[in-house]
């Protein structure tokens, strides 16, 4: 466990404040407030509509309407200086001059939405300063939110989906999923105040799939940049191991991270991701509380291959980080993302043996992975397509279209469809499922006690023609999953779900 994790874990604590002190900023708090009010009145920049209550400034108004470093930001440097030590942006916790915009901005907006009158006596006003108070006692927070698309809260109950479970959540460990459908902008102002109405609804809609909101929030004492690390790498564990798990196509439509609350010193940051506007297929999943234990375990596996505090890779790591590359949008070309499936399958399988990689690659994919549904030849064969074609693309061939159709066409899914289009995704779909197999393999057999070391000393291929020696390295890897409750994981994940040819099949009546 990295360093930075375990500080963010360990060292929240709330700020003493003593109560005269605490009078002293009220009254400091309302005075900001009416001499704002009033320079934003004279400005027109309020009263609000209800639907863009938010203000922000050098967008919606400029820093001489609000003080800055005046007697609000001395007093709670003076009250507080614990929380306000911080000098360096990668060690502040707070920082105080931002607090008078922050009681703005959050005045303004509780204002509008109670119709009030924007005064400090308003008792919507009066709600914010209560706020301010106690946010400064508090520890520093920072909450990181994902929209995420092919993952769903699977429902308790009767099992019917709708309107009425949306909201519904499932904690994974430090991280919570709730279930948004097309309403995610409602959801996410639950969590940061004003992100809701600033973010891109085309940002946060990707059909066809379930669409839901992972919630990670980190509450300690420690820098900003501490805390806004820890959040997004549980969150980047949990879609690691979704994906791994359940092999469902998982995909982040949108990145938010900010102060939850109405006082906020930083605006939300709203990052949209890379997606496609037309997606041919996808695999979505539904996670239940059954679910929870398997995937958080994994999530710490996950956690434990990405060493941060050092500067060595290790396979796992580098098969992890091809995967989620190849899915992730960073991967622009199909020769991209042929290239990081195949790397990401040399990481999980090939060692350091002095066989030709290609023969290794398919017959260790073939021994270790083969299933009834899932035969050894038709691994092999799809090994060898992966790896012929990211041969020709890394050793600078100039590929013809035909010659490409070709290669697209020996792969196994590729069957399931008559467009090219569709046969490319299904391709690449499945060379990543063999890759996400390849990589619980790995994970297993390399486990403390298992049977798989890279050593030049051990002869796999030798040990792989042993049926004895086989069944004893199987038993290692579906024994370890098992034992994590993700027995179905090693299995080839469910087909594609095809979306146009599914609809023209309906639309003629079926074939």
């Amino acid at each position: 466990m990295s360093a930075a994790h375990k500080s963010v874990s360990s060292t929240a604590v709330r700020f003493a404040l003593p109560e005269e002190d605490e009078a002293q900023l009220r009254v400091l708090a309302g005075n900001v407030l009416r001499q704002s009010f009033e320079a934003l009145t004279e400005e027109r920049v309020i009263p609000r509509s209800r639907y863009r209550p938010w203000i922000r400034m050098a967008r919606d108004y400029f820093g001489h309407s609000v003080e800055t470093d005046g007697p609000l930001s001395e007093a709670l440097k003076t009250a507080i200086p614990e929380r306000f030590k911080g000098r360096q942006l990668d060690e502040a916790m707070d920082w105080p001059s931002r607090y008078a915009s922050a009681l703005l901005e959050g005045a303004v907006a509780a204002a509008t939405l109670a119709d009030e009158p924007y005064e400090a006596s308003s008792p919507s006003v009066q709600g914010v300063i209560d706020q301010f108070i106690n946010k400064v006692k508090a520890p520093p927070a920072t909450t990181v939110l994902q929209i995420v698309t092919d993952v769903d809260v699977a429902s308790e109950g009767d099992g019917e989906t709708g309107p009425d479970t949306l909201g519904q959540t499932l904690r994974i460990g430090e991280v919570e999923i709730v279930r948004v459908g097309i309403n995610a902008e409602e959801y996410i102002e639950r969590e940061l105040k004003s992100a809701g109405y600033e973010v891109e609804r085309e940002n946060v809609i990707n059909s066809p799939g379930p669409t839901s909101m992972l919630v990670a929030r980190v509450c300690d004492s420690v820098g900003i940049n501490a805390r806004s690390l820890t959040a997004h790498r549980r969150l980047q564990n949990l879609t690691t191991a979704i994906r791994l798990a359940t092999g469902a196509t998982v995909s982040t439509l949108v990145t938010i991270e900010g102060e939850p609350g109405d006082i906020r010193t930083l605006s939300p940051h709203i990052q949209p991701h890379s997606m496609q506007m037309m997606r041919l297929g996808n695999r979505e999943v539904a996670l239940g509380t059954d679910d929870a234990s398997g995937i958080g375990a994994l999530a710490n596996r996950v956690h434990e291959w990405f060493d941060h505090d050092s500067l060595e890779a290790n396979p796992l790591m580098l098969a992890v980080g091809r995967l989620n590359r190849s899915i992730d949008g960073r991967a622009t070309t199909h020769a991209d993302i042929v290239t990081d499936i195949a790397i990401g399958l040399e990481a999980a399988f090939a060692g350091t043996g002095h066989s030709e990689v290609s023969l290794r690659l398919r017959t260790r994919a073939a021994d270790l992975l083969a299933t009834d549904d899932d035969p050894g030849d038709r691994i092999y064969q799809d090994v060898k397509e992966l790896y012929q074609l990211r041969s020709d693309f890394v050793h600078g061939r100039i590929l013809r279209s035909k010659d490409f159709e070709k290669a697209i066409g020996g792969v196994s899914s590729a069957t399931r469809s008559k467009h090219f289009g569709e046969k490319v995704q299904l391709a690449l779909d499945r060379w990543r499922d063999i890759l996400r197999r390849a990589i619980l393999a790995r994970a297993a057999l390399s486990a403390d006690g298992a049977p798989w070391q890279f050593a030049k000393s051990v002869d796999i291929e030798r040990v792989l023609r042993s049926p004895t020696e086989r069944d004893k390295w199987l038993h290692q890897m579906h024994g370890y999953w098992a034992d994590l409750n993700l027995a179905s994981a090693l299995e080839p994940a469910v087909p594609w779900q095809l979306r146009f040819t599914t609809l023209e099949t309906d639309l003629s009546g079926g074939e």
